[in-house]
């Protein structure tokens, strides 16, 4: 079964996004909603893709917006409905 670290890391490679890529856009989405939360940091990235860490809420916005999912994918990856 694949973890979702490891399906946001598919997809991530998919639209052919770097890591970096998506701490750029996250850091630009959270300063359109003027708010950090938002803001995924490279390290952070790294944890949630290979350490099943859970994002917020707020980073998984971020995510799905990037990865260009609806919001209730990314929470059903995580087991939230």
């Amino acid at each position: 079964m694949v973890s979702p670290g490891q399906h946001l890391r598919v997809v991530r490679e998919q639209l052919g996004l770097t890591m970096r890529d998506v701490e750029t856009a996250s850091a630009a989405i959270a300063a359109n909603h003027a708010n950090d939360d938002f803001s995924i940091p490279l390290s952070r990235l790294s944890d949630i893709e290979t350490k099943a860490i859970v994002p917020s809420v707020f980073r998984m916005y971020s995510l799905a917006v990037i990865y260009r999912c609806d919001i209730r994918e990314v929470l059903a990856w995580y087991g939230i409905d």
